[in-house]
């Protein structure tokens, strides 16, 4: 039998997901660290979240 540690990484994920008749689109963000705090991490995760540019429809139908 093998001991069970409790981890002290902190982790915090973004997840959209936005579907319609033709097109799924799938956005994720994981930001995991043993140092961080949750609030930390949130900021960071929101941040990106915001700067991310999704691809639009015409884009990932291999459109113009």
């Amino acid at each position: 039998m093998t001991d069970a540690s409790e981890s002290n990484v902190r982790e915090v994920s973004i997840v959209k997901k936005t579907t319609t008749m033709s097109l799924e689109e799938y956005f994720s963000i994981q930001l995991k660290s043993p140092d961080e705090s949750v609030d930390s991490l949130l900021r960071k995760a929101i941040l990106a979240a915001n700067s991310a540019h999704p691809q639009t429809k015409s884009s990932v139908l291999g459109g113009p």
